[in-house]
């Protein structure tokens, strides 16, 4: 147990005004640091965090009475307190120092790799997840599609979890033997340092497309914040960043690892991947090493994955790099990786009654729907059949509507029919929604586009129009199962909706 005096020290950098402590005050114990008042108990310490939603500061009064024996401000209160009420720059800074002080930093004890970029945290997390599995390491994730470690699997809100539950999360992990976390880390999270104190051991950069401006404003706000992961790495960890992305140059600068690797189809990458070959069973390609400081990788190395898509060979690729540059020997590297399944709701093919193929992607922003169309159209494309290819897709409420009318004309150029539908409206009226995509799509592809709101509804409906041979896409939800409508959080799943279609559709056996 951790007296106040001795937690408060923490924040000594942090601090505009350090108030002094009476004895009594200074040996009080701490029972926990909440910054929602109604999780305070007696003898918690209160950061008042002015969130996206709610300012901690107007709860002041009610974490007092709940028991709070000191609580931390940006902005001083109205009236004086009873309790020690200690002023910062930043709260949320402030929350995670306090945190990670009184958990006794279980992060550092872990060899944790963090995965960053708009589109492929998931896919690499997942990879990595396996990959190390497979060579004897006990493995914990922390992500988009759930927690996991030990055969335990628990649901999350967040890809990165909050300062307050990574503590516990981390500690809960190391009582039953994990010794490796592959984990998302969200912009999010590297803005409101949800992460701090943790000391990565690698860091993998993925691209940077449109996302999340309605929270960072800019892309170069976007950009900082995911450049955070790598301005903090210590000078013996590994980063490997997709070169090929225009933005891993500015990830890269003044990264502080001194093994900081590029890999891409570019020839100026340090690892360049050639000679990509997909069908639909799978891709292969090659690793040409053109750095001879990089001696753990070998100068030419064939890879095979059964991930579909020039994404997932970025994807596969920096898994690789990462996995052979932080120990693990090429053969045994070679050996796994075509075992490797991808996570959860991408790319995730199914087979319908009809014939159709169905396939549930996560794809959420322009550039993830037009990978993912690009590549189903080329294996639609392929043989004497002529597939067509039907996508349904929304987009979230009260979200960026800046990318909306981009992946309106994206969809309606690639596929050769469109239903709109809801995703998440949350408390967005959906009918805005669809009149931000329509207001991408051209005047001549209009007669492609169906509006359907109910999501079960346009779901079923690509399926009874698609022909036996055809493919539809069903985007932007992926392994989710649940629709936020409002403040209502409802039980629904794009793959669950799929096989009812199916099954209701399933052909009776002769008699």
């Amino acid at each position: 147990m951790m007296n106040l005096g001795t937690l408060l020290n923490a924040l000594a950098e942090e601090m505009r005004i350090a108030p002094e402590l009476t004895q009594e005050r200074s040996e009080q114990s701490v029972h926990g640091i909440v910054s929602d008042s109604r999780q305070v108990v007696q003898g918690a310490v209160f950061v008042a965090v002015n969130g996206t939603t709610y300012d901690g500061h107007n709860a002041i009064d009610d974490a007092i009475e709940r028991g709070a024996i000191a609580i931390v401000v940006q902005t001083a209160p109205v009236s004086p307190v009873p309790v020690p009420c200690i002023h910062v720059r930043d709260t949320r800074l402030a929350y995670a120092v306090l945190t990670v002080t009184l958990a006794g930093n279980p992060g550092s004890q872990l060899r944790i790799y963090g995965v960053t970029g708009t589109n492929g945290k998931t896919t690499c997390a997942t990879l990595l997840e396996q990959l190390y599995g497979n060579v004897g390491r006990h493995v914990g994730f922390i992500g988009t599609t759930g927690n996991r470690y030990a055969g335990l699997q628990y649901d999350t809100r967040y890809s990165t979890p909050h300062a307050g539950e990574l503590t516990q999360l981390f500690n809960a992990m190391l009582q039953v033997g994990v010794e490796t976390v592959c984990m998302e880390v969200s912009s999010h999270a590297l803005d409101q340092f949800r992460v701090y104190g943790v000391g990565f051991r690698g860091a993998i950069f993925t691209n940077l497309t449109r996302d999340h401006l309605d929270y960072h404003g800019t892309m170069e706000n976007y950009a900082n914040a995911k450049k955070k992961l790598f301005d903090n790495l210590s000078s013996d960890a590994i980063a490997v960043l997709w070169g090929d992305s225009e933005w891993a140059p500015y990830m890269k600068r003044h990264c502080p690892a001194n093994m900081a690797v590029t890999v891409g189809t570019g020839r100026g990458n340090q690892i360049q991947v050639t000679d990509v070959d997909m069908d639909i069973s799978g891709t292969t390609f090659n690793l040409v090493r053109h750095n001879a400081g990089l001696a753990r990788l070998p100068e030419r190395m064939a890879i095979r994955t059964k991930l579909l898509g020039e994404f997932n060979v970025a994807n596969v690729a920096l898994v690789v790099v990462m996995a052979i540059l932080d120990g693990t020997s090429p053969d045994e590297v070679s050996r796994i990786i075509p075992s490797l399944q991808g996570p959860k709701g991408r790319m995730e093919v199914h087979s319908t009654a009809s014939g159709t193929i169905a396939i549930v992607d996560y794809a959420h922003t322009p550039d993830a729907l037009d990978n993912v169309l690009r590549v189903v159209r080329s294996f639609a494309n392929q043989g004497t059949h002529e597939r067509k290819l039907h996508v349904v897709f929304g987009c979230g409420g009260d979200r960026d509507k800046g990318k909306r009318s981009e992946m309106g004309r994206i969809a309606s150029s690639l596929a050769d029919s469109v239903i709109i539908t809801t995703d998440n409206p949350r408390t967005e009226h959906p009918q805005d929604i669809v009149n931000n995509i329509l207001s991408g799509v051209d005047a001549y592809d209009y007669s492609k586009v169906r509006v359907i709101e109910d999501r079960r509804t346009a779901l079923h409906t690509a399926l009874d129009q698609a022909g036996p041979i055809d493919v539809v896409i069903i985007a932007g939800k992926g392994h989710e199962e649940y629709q936020i409508i409002g403040d209502r959080r409802l039980a629904f799943s794009d793959a669950d909706e799929i096989s009812a279609w199916s099954a209701k559709h399933k052909k009776a056996p002769l008699d």
